[in-house]
């Protein structure tokens, strides 16, 4: 068995990547894998007030659409009331492939097509109150200018743009994301859902981090509307499951490798 402790947080990424990292070691190392969130709240507590669901409900329903492992077990346990004073033990991020597993729902071609915008527009706090500036290289772009793609995407390419953000529920969340066309936004908040449920991405960041978090998404550093717009956005999302489907082989040769000597219990 190999124990996973991990330090919960607020935001998508920090839910959907360890569920996903869990799911990988138990593959990877033909070992049962227990996942253990510690959230420093009591169970049940909103984030804030009107939220759909608490943080570790959003996480339990994220984990229970994760596509099974074929021999061995992923379980994940909550304890509350318990802060870590590290990130994580047996965490190996080596490779881009530590946190490639995916959801057993996945994005399909719908027959009235959308584009599913994730922006900051709908955050409780903004980048630079969440994180200062570690944090606001993740929306180059900022509202005014995704206020005008919206318009764009909607004149030039005939397609209903539907926002997706943190005050939705999960489940409506991963239901926007199944049927969309396209995943348009930022590093950050559902586009982690989206990575889970395989979506075609395009992703406007300036960091390098960004292309290791979201290996088959369409980074750019810019949004330039006019070039964007001049894109159909079918070849977008071609081009983006082509990736996808690349590194789906690289994955099955990344999990044919153990790295169990690598998870001795460290705290990272």
């Amino acid at each position: 068995m190999i124990r996973i402790d991990w330090k919960g947080k607020i935001g998508y990424g920090d839910i959907v990547s360890p569920i996903c990292y869990a799911y990988s070691m138990a593959q990877k190392n033909c070992q049962n894998v227990e996942l253990v969130f510690h959230w420093p709240n009591k169970r049940g507590v909103l984030y804030k007030e009107g939220d759909a669901e608490s943080i570790d409900e959003r996480a339990r329903y994220l984990a229970q659409k994760a596509c099974p492992t074929n021999y061995h077990h992923v379980k994940i346990n909550h304890k509350f009331e318990s802060k870590l004073d590290y990130n994580h033990t047996n965490y190996d991020d080596g490779s881009e492939f530590h946190n490639f597993w995916y959801a057993r729902e996945r994005n399909m071609q719908m027959h009235k097509p959308y584009v599913a915008l994730n922006t900051t527009a709908n955050h409780k706090q903004q980048l630079e109150e969440y994180g200062g500036k570690s944090k606001t290289w993740k929306d180059p772009v900022g509202l005014e200018k995704w206020g005008v793609l919206e318009q764009k995407i909607v004149e030039q390419w005939g397609m209903e743009v539907v926002h997706v953000g943190y005050d939705q529920s999960v489940k409506d969340v991963m239901d926007i994301y199944k049927k969309c066309a396209l995943a348009i936004g930022y590093h950050g908040s559902t586009m982690w859902v989206a990575k889970y449920m395989r979506c075609p991405m395009v992703i406007y960041s300036d960091s390098s981090i960004t292309r290791k978090s979201f290996p088959w998404a369409i980074v750019k550093k810019q949004l330039e509307i006019k070039d964007l717009m001049n894109n159909n956005p079918y070849d977008l999302r071609k081009k983006s499951l082509e990736r996808l489907g690349e590194l789906n082989d690289q994955f099955e040769q990344y999990l044919n490798i153990p790295n169990i000597h690598r998870l001795r219990g460290k705290r990272t």
